[in-house]
């Protein structure tokens, strides 16, 4: 133990005082254990705070920050260690849950760990048996870097990591992936992956102390914070929600499905070849492994991040799913989601059980009547997410309370978004005023995300639901 903690000291700048803020490194959720080598792996977090050169001015790696650490389940004691995502400047955490899996490379049989952190890389990845890299394919658009070399270390954008000037990170700091759980199938030799994107735009933010306040800083007065500004500035990269089934061989997607939104939830496949998924905007889909087809889908009232389970009993295959919002993303726009009960769902071929009254209410009043060009529905999501969604939601997932969801509002008020937006009623209430910041063809974008979002999830028949 004292030789790995000698060396992650050596890739930390003692002028930084990071163990005032903690440093950072958390293991928060993703620990695998592996009976066979006896060998326990752990994903560790992100830095604290977020701003490398507020950590750790002179730079360094920041061992063991975004890195898989291999441990000896018996002693505790390091065995070996990948670092993804060295002197981690962008809250890339590496927690994200890991699939151990036997693949066969050029030929010859290898042990590996599946990963992919929120960085944008899928690392197919590296041998479990030593921390050895094989490869690193980004599954999602990135910016950070340009790649991966041959010892498995990111050739960096040196723009990426400026001081002085706001950077639009892609993936933003929800990650190309979070820590909802992906799925491999052996028989397909595919990972289904919930894959997003939600756009944010950093800066180091040269007001930041530790535990101090500063009015406008992402500061507490308890030590957390991020030594960032986010939304320094527009971010121009648009958010998304996608389903990919990732091929760890061939380094490539094999098929993908889009969301109207991010942060969609973990996946399940089966030997039947089925893939399983809640969405963010209130449905539970079922997709063939192969290709992707959609097979079956039914509404849950609201958005979905937890995995389905499939189960046994008497003879009778079950599929049950825990569904409510939750995590970083969920957590910061729970405000506007004061009717959405956490629910599980369980579902049989051949169920015959009735939706909760709930469920229908929610899914039977949706925006309708709002013309709109679809064209202007991507740019949308983008001013949508940026202005709007931390507040009311996404259109159309739960119900809202204190503060509406768009998507179930009367057609009239959304008709008339720009008397809302600029010098509207609800400024006495909270409501931001967006004169100067949104003109009026930002407003018709707006409307062409919201009424189209409700379009797109509005319930269709579905043959075969059953609960």
């Amino acid at each position: 133990m004292a030789a790995s903690m000698a060396r992650a000291a050596q890739t930390w700048d003692p002028a930084g005082k990071w163990w005032e803020a903690g440093g950072g490194g958390t293991a928060w959720d993703s620990l695998t254990f592996d009976p066979e080598l006896n060998l326990m792996y752990v994903g560790t977090g992100n830095g604290s705070p977020w701003a490398h050169r507020a950590r750790s001015p002179a730079g360094g790696d920041n061992l063991y920050l975004a890195s898989i650490v291999a441990l000896d389940p018996d002693t505790g004691k390091y065995v070996w260690h990948y670092q993804e995502t060295p002197g981690d400047n962008w809250d890339y955490t590496s927690t994200s849950p890991m699939i151990l899996a036997d693949l066969k490379i050029d030929g010859q049989p290898r042990k590996v760990i599946l990963h992919a952190p929120k960085d944008g890389f899928f690392f197919f990845v590296i041998d479990r048996t030593d921390g050895r890299f094989i490869s690193a394919k980004n599954y999602v658009d990135v910016n950070w870097t340009t790649g991966y070399d041959a010892n498995g270390r990111p050739a960096e954008v040196p723009e990426a990591r400026a001081t002085d000037k706001p950077y639009d990170a892609i993936p933003g700091p929800y990650g190309g992936h979070n820590w909802q759980s992906m799925s491999f199938n052996p028989q397909t030799g595919l990972v289904y992956v919930p894959a997003q994107n939600v756009p944010a735009n950093l800066m180091d933010d040269k007001r930041w102390r530790f535990n101090a306040a500063a009015p406008g800083a992402l500061q507490s007065n308890t030590g957390w914070n991020t030594g960032k500004i986010l939304g320094a500035a527009s971010p121009a990269n648009k958010p998304f929600g996608r389903l990919i089934a990732w091929d760890p061989v061939q380094h490539k997607a094999a098929w993908t499905q889009e969301y109207v939104a991010p942060w969609n939830g973990g996946t399940l496949t089966t030997a039947g070849n089925l893939v399983f998924q809640g969405t963010s905007d209130g449905r539970l889909i079922a997709y063939d492994a192969r290709n992707g087809d959609k097979l079956w889908e039914t509404p849950t009232g609201t958005g979905v991040i937890a995995a389905p389970t499939t189960y046994m009993v008497d003879g009778k295959q079950y599929v049950s799913i825990a569904v409510g919002w939750g995590g970083a993303y969920g957590a910061y726009r729970r405000v506007a989601d004061r009717e959405g009960p956490g629910t599980v769902y369980t579902f049989a071929l051949g169920g015959k059980a009735a939706m909760p009254e709930f469920v229908k209410a929610r899914v039977g009043e949706l925006l309708s009547g709002v013309s709109y060009d679809p064209a202007n529905v991507k740019a949308g999501a983008g001013l949508y997410v940026s202005n709007c969604v931390a507040c009311h939601g996404v259109p159309g997932v739960d119900r809202g309370g204190n503060i509406p969801n768009l998507g179930y509002m009367h057609a009239t008020y959304i008709q008339n978004l720009d008397k809302f937006i600029f010098k509207g009623p609800a400024m006495v209430r909270g409501m931001p005023d967006f004169s100067g910041k949104l003109s009026a063809d930002d407003v018709e974008k707006l409307k062409a995300f919201i009424q189209g979002t409700a379009d797109a999830i509005r319930p269709k028949a579905v043959a075969g639901t059953g609960q």
